[in-house]
């Protein structure tokens, strides 16, 4: 730890990738103090918590892991579920994080005290006090229900595809999926094979790429023990070619045309039947919304058990679901594959900072954060993968480890300063969403499509409209005109 300063407490909120990934960084930098509260019954996060079948991640597995704890054992391209979540705990545990994780343990409050220069946190298990809060909360874990007339009233077993009920089971039944967005495709492929019937509810379709999946052999495996140097290039490889996709999207959108070129391809490739084929080719630039990796979508939707249905859902019944078009189709089991509370970031968690600044009144009508890390009015508190630190490429492990060295940083500058408080400058804070929100307008997130990323109000809270280098470079290190660091009260009188 540099300087002279006292040692510091943090608070970390969630135990996913983003939890466990800044315990072990801030324990490598010294910074040992760290409670983690996590309100699941173990370490993961959303690996925890999406266990439906097919369920895995769409960023190959060597780019989709902390830099400092690369796994050669990876089975796949593409880790599956159950692999990635052995994976954090293996790192949890192995970096001596699981000890720091409160399991069970939900946050619902959390507030600045001012005169003390401290975090206090109220909690399930009581009250908790520290010098930083982090929160680590995701974007992608409160399940979003659509507001479907009648659907409190379906008779048969009916699920959010983050909510798996691994108790039905779907043999030889009929099964209606709402959405097709990154969970459906991974659904779908999985338990068609098993069911009966299935129709899948399609309010506009995405844009594909090939996700060219494969096992890893066991030769290939012991070559990256034995020289982890083949792995480090394959995760650089990957991240270039992430980072063409960044570019094509943001600044450079006249690289596109490639890109949709090979979406349009994996359609025709796999579906002849001209209906079918114009009714999943999306209207939309590619990217506009998340483009999903698959090899398997369209070729399970041209099975003689599937049905897409693009007309509206009007309303659920007992016995299944009826469209606009007056149709009713039954279902014994419903999936609910709608997505998630995209825009929450700390929810639900109450936050307050200074001077009674409500968070959610910070944020309102769009969530905005320094290097979506940073909020004015809130000392001492840093969000990972806050707001608009989500891409159309790249991997999230990356950002989280760019966002816990921003942390790291300002811990430092309070060390050598002896202060208690660290805190982003409004005027600063203000720069930069001017800076971003005008680099925003440019990228392909808002040429007119529908998506999680923009809202209602065409405000976009999301994305990050560099490079992910570029976010690298620009949380390396607190910027002292953009803080201000605060000495203690007993100083300061």
């Amino acid at each position: 730890m540099n300087g002279h300063g006292p040692a510091r407490s943090v608070a970390i909120v969630g135990a996913g990738f983003g939890g466990v990934g800044a315990a072990v960084l801030l324990a490598r930098a010294g910074h040992r103090d760290v409670t983690v509260f996590e309100r699941g019954e173990r370490v993961g996060g959303v690996w925890h918590h999406n266990t439906y079948p097919g369920a895995a991640c769409d960023v190959p597995s060597h780019l989709y892991e902390f830099s400092f704890a690369p796994n050669p054992r990876w089975s796949r391209r593409y880790a599956p579920q159950e692999e990635i979540q052995a994976y954090l705990e293996d790192v949890a545990r192995e970096h001596g994080v699981l000890e720091r994780v409160r399991t069970g343990v939900e946050v619902t409050a959390a507030a600045w005290d001012e005169q003390r220069g401290r975090w206090r946190l109220q909690t399930s298990a009581g009250e908790h006090e520290a010098d930083l809060l982090v929160t680590a909360c995701g974007q992608l874990t409160v399940p979003k229900l659509p507001s479907i007339e009648g659907l409190d009233e379906f008779a048969g077993p009916a699920f959010h595809t983050a909510r798996w009920r691994h108790d039905v089971d779907l043999s030889g039944r009929r099964v209606a999926i709402v959405g097709t967005g990154c969970s459906a495709i991974q659904v779908a492929p999985a338990i068609q094979p098993h069911v009966a019937q299935l129709d899948i509810y399609q309010r506009s379709p995405g844009w594909t790429f090939p996700k060219m999946d494969y096992a890893y052999s066991e030769r290939a495996k012991q070559a990256f023990e034995r020289f982890p140097v083949l792995q480090r290039l394959d995760r650089a490889a990957t991240f270039a070619f992430m980072e063409l996709g960044a570019a094509a999207m943001t600044g450079k959108r006249w690289m596109l045309p490639p890109f949709r070129a090979v979406g349009r391809a994996q359609i025709n490739r796999a579906i002849t039947e001209p209906g079918l084929r114009a009714r999943v080719t999306p209207p939309d630039e590619l990217g506009c919304k998340r483009v999903m990796l698959t090899d398997e979508w369209y070729p399970t939707l041209t099975r003689a058990n599937v049905e897409l249905v693009t007309d509206r859902i009007a309303s659920i019944t007992p016995g299944g679901v009826r469209t606009a078009d007056g149709r009713e189709r039954a279902a014994d089991v419903l999936v609910l594959a709608t997505g998630f509370e995209s825009h929450g970031f700390v929810a639900p968690m109450d936050v307050t900072g200074r001077d009674g600044l409500s968070l959610r009144d910070a944020w309102t009508p769009t969530p905005r954060a320094y290097l979506g890390m940073s909020v004015p009015g809130f000392p001492n508190m840093f969000l990972l993968y806050g707001p608009n630190t989500n891409g159309g490429t790249g991997s999230v492990i990356y950002t989280i480890e760019a966002g816990a060295a921003h942390v790291i940083s300002a811990l430092d500058a309070l060390s050598r300063s002896g202060a208690d408080r660290i805190e982003v400058r409004a005027s600063a804070a203000e720069r930069f969403d001017t800076e971003l929100r005008a680099a925003l307008r440019g990228t392909v997130w808002h040429t007119g499509c529908t998506s999680w990323y923009v809202d209602e109000n065409g405000n976009d809270p999301s994305q990050w409209p560099w490079l992910w280098s570029t976010y690298r470079r620009r949380t390396a290190q607190v910027d002292h005109a953009t803080y201000e660091v605060g000495r203690p009260a007993a100083a300061a009188v």
